[in-house]
C-alpha cells in the first residue's frame, strides 16, 4: 500500500493514511485501492484485532475528494464513478460492522471526504483547537458528501438538524462539534498530541471492547423522526419550493442533497447510502459541479495566495477578493452587460422580459435600464427568443472578459473567474466568464458567438487572435 500504513500491535490495528508527495490525503484512485487491500487484512486479522485506530501523518487528517480527478470525469463515467463510491462505502461498512471498536484520531481539519473517513469511527477524538475545520462543504463545488456523509448526518442530527451541515455546508469546530455530538473527546492542543490521541483511542476502545455505529443498533430511531412525522412533512413541504426560490433551479446539488436526506430517511441504512451514491455519482460528471470546483476551489486558492502577499506588503490591511484585480476589465465587463442590455431594449423588448433573462441566466447584478416611456411601450412588438436574451447577456460579457484576457488586462483565468463573479455577478454556476467558455467547450462558444454576431453584432466578434488566447489559457487538470 502507498497511501495507507497499516500496523497491528498488542490488538491494536492502526490505519494511517499518508499519500506520498502530496501535503494533504484525498480519496485518489490509490487510496481507494489501499483501503480495499487495509480492510481486507483487517478481515484477515479479526480475531487477533481488539480495536482499530484510524490516524494520519499529515498536519491535517483527510482533505477529501481528489478535485483534480474529479475535472478529469467525463459524462460517460457516472457508472464507473458509481461503483467506486459504492466500493469505498463497502469498505466503510466492513469496518465498522466488525464488532470491534473503531476510533478516528482527528489530529487537524477533516472536510468533505475526509470527514466521512472521520466518521467511520465510532468514536471521534479531536484536538481541542478552535482553528480546525470540519464538516461537508460539498454543495459550495456543486457537489453532495456522498461517501456516506449525508446518510450519517441525518441518522445523528435528524433531517432538521442536518440540513445547514449538508445543504449549506456549514462547518463547525472540534468544541462545536462535541455540542453537537459529533465529536465525543476533545485532547488539549499541548505537547505531543498524536500521542494525546491515541492514548484517548486505547483508553476509549478499552472500556468499549463491543462497538456498533447508533443506527445498526436495533432500538435505533431517527431524531426528531421521519419524513411520516407531521411536524417534519410539513417542513419539507415548503423546503424544495425554498430552496428553487434561492438556486432558480441553477444549482442541482443542495436539490440532489435534499432529495437523498428524505429518500434515505426512509428505507434502512444501507439502501440510503445507495441512493446517495446514485445522486454523487450525477453530480459528479454536472458541468456545474467542474465549473464550481474550478473556481471556487483551483481559482479561489490562487487569488487567495495573492491576497495573502498583498497582507504581507500591507500588514493593517483588509483585502477583498477583488483587490489587485484589474478594475479596468471589471469595468469594461461590467459595461458590455449594460450597454446589451441598452441594446435590446432599444430594439424594442420589454424591460421586464430582459430583467426575467437576467434572472434566469443566474446574474445577481441588475441591469441599470432606464423605464421603457409610453413611446417605447407602443413599439414592443420586436420578435425576441428568451434564449437569444439569455445567451446575449452572458456571451456578450464572455467575449469581453477574454478579449481583456488577449489584449493583457487580464493577466490570469482565475483573476477572470473570481473577479467577474464578486466584482460584477457573473452567475457561479458558470464558474466565473472563463470557465463559462471552457465548460462548455471553446469550439462550441466560438460557434454560437459568431450565431449572436451575426444577428447582434461586432459585440458578440470573436477574432482569431482571441480564440488563441482561450485556448492558451485553458486549464489542463
Amino acid at each position: 500500500m502507498k497511501t495507507i500504513q497499516y500496523e497491528l500491535s498488542n490488538g491494536i490495528a492502526t490505519l494511517t493514511f499518508d499519500e506520498p508527495d502530496s501535503p494533504v490525503n484525498t480519496m485518489c484512485l490509490q487510496w481507494q485501492s489501499d483501503l480495499t487491500e487495509a480492510t481486507a487484512q483487517v478481515v484477515k486479522d479479526k480475531d487477533a484485532i481488539t480495536g482499530i485506530i484510524l490516524a494520519s501523518n499529515k498536519t491535517t487528517f483527510f482533505a477529501g475528494a481528489d478535485l483534480k480527478g474529479l475535472m478529469r470525469n467525463k459524462a460517460t463515467d457516472a457508472g464507473t464513478i458509481f461503483t467506486e463510491i459504492e466500493r469505498m462505502k463497502k469498505n466503510f461498512r466492513t469496518l465498522e460492522t466488525l464488532g470491534k471498536p473503531v476510533v478516528s484520531c482527528l489530529n487537524g481539519a477533516a472536510l468533505g471526504g475526509g470527514w466521512e473517513v472521520a466518521l467511520v469511527g465510532h468514536h471521534r477524538v479531536a484536538v481541542d483547537d478552535k482553528k480546525i475545520q470540519f464538516g461537508m462543504p460539498e454543495v459550495s463545488l456543486g457537489l453532495i458528501p456522498g461517501a456516506s456523509g449525508i446518510t450519517k448526518t441525518t441518522r445523528l442530527l435528524g433531517l432538521m438538524g442536518a440540513q445547514p451541515y449538508i445543504l449549506e455546508g456549514k462547518l463547525f469546530n472540534p468544541r462545536e462539534g462535541l455540542d453537537l455530538g459529533l465529536i465525543h473527546e476533545l485532547v488539549a492542543n499541548e505537547g505531543d498530541v498524536a500521542a494525546a490521541l491515541r492514548s484517548a483511542a486505547l483508553a476509549w476502545i478499552a472500556a468499549n471492547p463491543v462497538s456498533a455505529q447508533p443506527w445498526d443498533n436495533k432500538d435505533y430511531k431517527i431524531p426528531g423522526g421521519t419524513p411520516a412525522n407531521p411536524k417534519i412533512a410539513m417542513a419539507l413541504t415548503v423546503a424544495p419550493a425554498m430552496m428553487k426560490k434561492a438556486s432558480r433551479g441553477l444549482y442541482p446539488a443542495p436539490e440532489a442533497a435534499l432529495a437523498a436526506m428524505v429518500e434515505g430517511a426512509q428505507v434502512d441504512f444501507d439502501t440510503a447510502l445507495r441512493i446517495e451514491s446514485r445522486y454523487l455519482a450525477r453530480l459528479a460528471v454536472d458541468p456545474v459541479a467542474k465549473n464550481m470546483i474550478n473556481t471556487f476551489f483551483f481559482d479561489m486558492n490562487a487569488v487567495k495566495s495573492r491576497l495573502r502577499k498583498l497582507k504581507e506588503a500591507n500588514p493593517g490591511s483588509k483585502p477583498t477578493l477583488t483587490d489587485g484585480i484589474s478594475a479596468e476589465a471589471l469595468k469594461r465587463i461590467s459595461g458590455a452587460y449594460q450597454s446589451e442590455g441598452v441594446r435590446m431594449l432599444d430594439e424594442g423588448i420589454p424591460l421586464a422580459v430582459l430583467n426575467n433573462a437576467s434572472f434566469q441566466c443566474g446574474m445577481t447584478a441588475p441591469l441599470n435600464l432606464p423605464e421603457q416611456g409610453a413611446e417605447e411601450a407602443n413599439k414592443i412588438d420586436a420578435a425576441w427568443n428568451i434564449q437569444d436574451v439569455k445567451d446575449c447577456l452572458l456571451y456578450r460579457q464572455a467575449v469581453e472578459t477574454a478579449r481583456c484576457l488577449s489584449e493583457g488586462v487580464l493577466t490570469t483565468v482565475h483573476d477572470a473567474n473570481i473577479g467577474s463573479i464578486f466584482g460584477i455577478g457573473f452567475p457561479a454556476y458558470t464558474g466565473g466568464a472563463m470557465q463559462f467558455i471552457y465548460g462548455m467547450g471553446v469550439d462550441a462558444f466560438v460557434k454560437r458567438s459568431a450565431e449572436l454576431a451575426a444577428k447582434f453584432g461586432e459585440g458578440f466578434v470573436v477574432t482569431d487572435a482571441v480564440v488563441r488566447t482561450i485556448r492558451e489559457f485553458q486549464p489542463v487538470y
